[in-house]
Order: C-alpha cells, then sequence, then structure tokens
C-alpha cells in the first residue's frame, strides 16, 4: 500500500487499466463461486443432524423411570437439544435463502456497446479504455455487491454450526446421564450402602 503512494501513475493508463480488469474480474468470478459453496456445506448439516435425531430417538427408547432431579436434567437435555436443533435449521435455512447476485452486463449488451464506442468519433485506443473503464466499473460493483452476500451467508452457517456443535454437546451429556442413571438403577444398594451381591 504504500508503495502505491509513493509512486502515483508509475503504471501508463492503459496498462494500470489492464491491470485493474484482471483484478477485479477475478474477484469477480471468485465470488461468483461462492454462490455455489453454501450448498456444498448441506450434506454435512444433513448427516450431522440425522445422526442427532438417530442418538435421541434411541435414548428416548432406553430411557428407565425417572423421578426427582433426574427427571428435571432429562428434561433439560432434551430441551437444549431441540432449541439447538431448531436453531441450525433456522440459521442454515436463512443462510441458502434466496439472494439477488449481481452479473455484468449480458453479452449482448457488451457487444452493442463495443460497437458503439468504435463508431463514435475518437481513435481506437480512445474506444478500447471507455470499454475497459465501463466493464472495470461494472465488475466492482457486482463483485461489491456479491461478497456482502457471501459475508451474510458465511457468518449464518458459522452460527448454524455452533448451534449444531451445542446440540451435539448436549446428546453427549444426555448420553451420559442415561447411561449412568441405568447403572445406579441396576445396581441397588442394602440400607447399609454396600452393593447386595448378585446370586
Amino acid at each position: 500500500m504504500s508503495g502505491a503512494a509513493e509512486s502515483p501513475g508509475a503504471l501508463p493508463r492503459g496498462e494500470l487499466l489492464d491491470h485493474l480488469e484482471r483484478t477485479l474480474a477475478e474477484g469477480y468470478r471468485k465470488e461468483i463461486d461462492q454462490e455455489e459453496n453454501v450448498w456444498r456445506s448441506l450434506p454435512f448439516f444433513a448427516a450431522g443432524l440425522a445422526l442427532q435425531i438417530a442418538a435421541t430417538v434411541g435414548i428416548v427408547g432406553n430411557l428407565p423411570a425417572l423421578a426427582g432431579w433426574r427427571f428435571w436434567t432429562v428434561l433439560g437435555f432434551f430441551g437444549a437439544i431441540a432449541a439447538a436443533t431448531v436453531a441450525t435449521l433456522g440459521f442454515l435455512g436463512a443462510s441458502i435463502a434466496p439472494a439477488r447476485f449481481r452479473y455484468v452486463a449480458p453479452e449482448p449488451e457488451l457487444r452493442d456497446y463495443a460497437l458503439a464506442l468504435s463508431g463514435s468519433p475518437g481513435d481506437a485506443a480512445a474506444a478500447a479504455t471507455a470499454f475497459k473503464n465501463e466493464l472495470a466499473r461494472q465488475y466492482g460493483l457486482a463483485t461489491h455487491h456479491n461478497r456482502l452476500i457471501t459475508q451474510r451467508r458465511a457468518r449464518r452457517r458459522a452460527v448454524a454450526g455452533l448451534c449444531m456443535l451445542a446440540s451435539v454437546l448436549a446428546t453427549l451429556a444426555l448420553v451420559g446421564v442415561t447411561v449412568w442413571t441405568h447403572i445406579a438403577v441396576a445396581t441397588p444398594t442394602s440400607t447399609g450402602g454396600q452393593r447386595v451381591p448378585d446370586d
């Protein structure tokens, strides 16, 4: 950045404009490619949610009779799992919500514009410069607009991932409580606090 400030105009106008156009065109293509990234992450979320549902259903089918604090603890974990799962789906749905991406002008319009410039008074170099300027302007506007969309989608995907992680942790905690409860129910103790030996 400091070098650019120290030597302004070091490149000829034509060469500088070519460099600007190439840079903006590359950024434009990258942002267009980002539109597909949100869909590529869906299988990961789908697999994680499927495992969550399977694990939760398995736990529900194997819960022993619960009372007191155990009942409220298990109920709290189920509530946390449900809330985190709903939040995951909500943020994931928001991240794939339709958005209007901006593109450069269609090819026929660009061709007509180029023909109009070539037919106007002036030399060919001035016409080429005007065309490249317009193309660079469109690349810049579209890239900035599309980048805001992809950044917003990325934030929502990140929050969806954190919510799914919270759901996974709540499920693991629920598994631990369930296993511990099964062990406690399966090993009754005598009044003296000693385990009754198995027959």
